[in-house]
């Protein structure tokens, strides 16, 4: 392992400036800034202990002067400018190491930004801690995606699982029609090829329900004769004689009319005959107003 160079004064303070630039720059992209040295973090180290055992020096020799005051604040300045350049890096490897992992995603933000921004880390001018640290935020979120159910998330449950047959559309020729070998040119079956079914035709008719009905509001008398022509005509084999009659003879004068079922008034004396329901006779007999009578 080779020696680290031990740095002396005025490549100190160059680190110091360094220092404050790199975190002015950092803290205004979101993805990883390149370090000005690959030993960068080492060099600050070197500059903290300088500052910190000339402090010790200082005070030894002539206390809390204005000289160790100020090497004081220098030493708080520098740490705080170190913890807060710190905190905007890891924030943009944990970024880098997220857009670079979801950058296949086909939904969301992720995907859009890490084609427009996202450029590849040149290690070469990162640190090797800050690179074990993407790699392990890198590790993380894949374990995260798989907690998660990340490709159920993204894809869905019924993503390729069940795949559609592969149908060639109907009208292309068949290269196996050329071939006389069996199963033609790949040895399997050809494809299945999309089955064509004809379309029914729809003939209008030139005169439907609609102008037979605008016809009849605009020429009644004209309507009349067509209804009558469509109206079907009673069968002459069928009989005009009602079903369920019952004839009855009456005994004895009925005091009032009756109504038969047409409602007419019926007024029926001793002896005559009366064809009526079922009903209408059940009840005249069981009065004793009347009796069957046979149909001779």
């Amino acid at each position: 392992m080779a020696e680290q160079e031990v740095l002396q004064g005025p490549q100190l303070a160059a680190v110091e400036a360094q220092l404050h630039a790199l975190l002015r720059s950092q803290a205004k992209h979101a993805l990883p800034v390149d370090l000005p040295r690959p030993d960068f973090w080492h060099v600050c180290s070197q500059l903290l202990q300088s500052i910190e055992l000339e402090l010790a020096e200082t005070n030894r020799n002539e206390g809390f002067s204005a000289r160790a005051q100020t090497l004081t604040r220098r030493q708080s300045n520098l740490r705080r400018t170190i913890s807060d350049l710190t905190r905007h890096r890891l924030n943009a490897f944990v970024n880098h190491a997220a857009l670079a992992n979801l950058a296949s995603t086909p939904f969301g933000d992720a995907a859009m930004e890490a084609s427009v921004n996202l450029m590849p880390i040149d290690w070469q001018r990162q640190d090797g801690a800050e690179r074990a640290f993407h790699e392990g935020v890198a590790e993380l979120i894949e374990q995260y995606k798989r907690n998660v159910s990340w490709n159920g998330l993204q894809q869905g449950i019924l993503e390729n699982s069940n795949p559609q047959p592969v149908v060639t559309p109907a009208g292309n020729a068949q290269l196996d029609q050329f071939v006389d070998q069996p199963g033609g040119l790949t040895g399997e079956k050809p494809p299945a090829v999309e089955e064509v079914v004809p379309e029914e035709i729809w003939n209008d008719p030139d005169f439907d329900e609609e102008d037979r009905i605008s016809m009849m509001e605009e020429f009644p008398e004209i309507s009349e004769p067509m209804m009558s022509e469509q109206e079907p005509q009673p069968d002459e084999t069928e009989s005009t004689e009602p079903t369920g009659m019952i004839r009855l003879r009456i005994l004895k004068d009925m005091p009032e009319p009756i109504l038969d079922a047409s409602g007419e008034e019926i007024e029926l004396l001793a002896g005559d005959s009366f064809n009526c329901h079922a009903l209408m006779a059940e009840t005249l007999i069981a009065a004793g107003w009347a009796e069957a009578a046979s149909l001779d």
